[in-house]
């Protein structure tokens, strides 16, 4: 059975960065880009080389968006956000609520859990939910990590994703997001 490979979050952007290739020389060892024909160092044809994945730039990927997450959950009463593998290949930043059922609490739970009123805390919640999907949009610019929408979603677990990119047409988007549900 096939599975998506990233975890689907209701309110908030899929944010993603994708595994990392290069292409090491086989007469120097140098890394190379992936997409590169001749190395840098002592000009040897890299045209036959496969590319091979590259353990040291993921691991300044996966130690960047750390960071990034354990920065933004210092603000955050609401939300916990984490960075999480991919199944197959890539990660994700996921957000995870902290409080289950927050809408549906009354004001004693409000006020014993949160320390104000039902109405203010749903006011404070909403407000840091919009932050939150900002700050997240931010943080993919930052760090040139790139943001994915469903395209598809198969009855056998598997998952069709597409780039979502600023100048997309209002109708490509809307078919993201009703696919996203």
């Amino acid at each position: 059975m096939s599975t998506a490979n990233f975890k689907s979050m209701k309110d908030f952007p899929l944010i993603v960065a994708a595994n990392e290739y290069c292409k090491v020389c086989p007469e120097c060892g140098c890394t190379q880009a992936s997409n590169a024909v001749k190395c840098d160092e002592c000009g040897c044809d890299l045209s036959g080389v496969d590319s091979v994945y590259d353990e040291w730039t993921m691991n300044d990927i996966v130690r960047n968006m750390e960071a990034k997450a354990k920065e933004l959950n210092e603000y955050l009463t609401f939300y916990t956000v984490s960075v999480e593998s991919g199944y197959y290949s890539g990660l994700q930043f996921y957000v995870d609520e902290k409080y289950c059922d927050v809408e549906d609490m009354d004001n004693d739970e409000s006020q014993y859990e949160f320390g104000m009123c039902r109405s203010k805390m749903l006011r404070k919640y909403k407000s840091e939910g919009n932050w939150l999907r900002r700050a997240l949009q931010k943080a993919k610019e930052e760090l040139g990590l790139m943001e994915l929408g469903v395209v598809a979603r198969f009855g056998n677990g598997e998952v069709m994703y597409t780039a979502i990119k600023p100048d997309m047409p209002a109708r490509a988007m809307l078919k993201v997001a009703v696919n996203a549900a």
